[in-house]
């Protein structure tokens, strides 16, 4: 790919900083943007909306990538051809074990349940952060009132066939998660394996910080202000480790 002009992020490098914050919801980076000063929206084609502007005084680009590995993947690739060397996910996860509603889940790894990774690396190879850039995250998060966990999170490409509670195969599903549960598995997600093993392959250094929005257990979300609040706490914890 060229490195001149993103294929489908359609910015270029100047347009981009050395650090970035990978979102799923666009809705998000407009969040974000309000955290932000000098914010320039530099494309949205194909609702991959991404915006640069300084956090302060650092420097940060924004990116939405939608839902799933294989596009997250994508926009973490152009953005690391463009020069970008820090990529943090800052998004949602569903609860599993004893991670609770409004937690925030700091990564030390992942599995990889997803297929996108391994175009990048071999399965053997593991998903796990860049280490000093994970210390960061969570001092980050630490520094705020929301309780902060820590652990694997799992990552899979079937939403409904293998993270929530739909028919057919919800025993397969439920079985699963307890599995999970037992490893010591702390959040399921679809992107986060992922990105660590394209970070990886890549040469730069990622990490993911993630609000436990939906409860694996029993399907409850974070709705309304709630969800607001914690996701405005999300953002902030991310930025500042970024800046740090």
């Amino acid at each position: 790919m060229s490195t001149t002009n993103a294929w489908y992020l359609r910015c270029g490098r100047e347009d981009v900083a050395e650090r970035a914050v990978l979102v799923g919801d666009r809705g998000r980076v407009a969040l974000a943007a309000e955290l932000m000063q000098d914010v320039r929206v530099l494309g949205e084609d194909r609702g991959l909306t991404t915006a640069t502007g300084t956090y302060r005084g650092t420097r940060l680009t924004v990116s939405a990538f939608g839902m799933g590995a294989p596009i997250a993947a994508v926009v973490m690739h152009e953005l690391a051809d463009l020069g970008v060397r820090e990529f943090l996910r800052l998004g949602t996860v569903m609860t599993v074990g004893a991670t609770r509603l409004g937690e925030l889940v700091v990564a030390h790894g992942a599995v990889r349940g997803e297929s996108t990774s391994a175009t990048y690396l071999p399965v053997e190879y593991p998903a796990v952060p860049d280490l000093p850039l994970t210390a960061r995250v969570e001092a980050a998060a630490r520094a705020g009132a929301r309780p902060v966990r820590t652990g694997i999170y799992g990552t899979f490409d079937g939403f409904y066939t293998q993270m929530t509670d739909s028919e057919p195969g919800v025993a397969d599903v439920r079985r699963g998660r307890d599995e999970l549960a037992r490893r010591g598995v702390v959040a399921t997600d679809m992107e986060t394996s992922a990105l660590l093993v394209v970070a990886r392959a890549l040469g730069v250094a990622a990490a993911s910080l993630c609000l436990a929005s939906v409860d694996g257990a029993d399907q409850s979300r974070m709705e309304g202000d709630d969800r607001t609040a914690a996701e405005a706490d999300l953002l902030r914890a991310g930025f500042d480790a970024l800046a740090a």
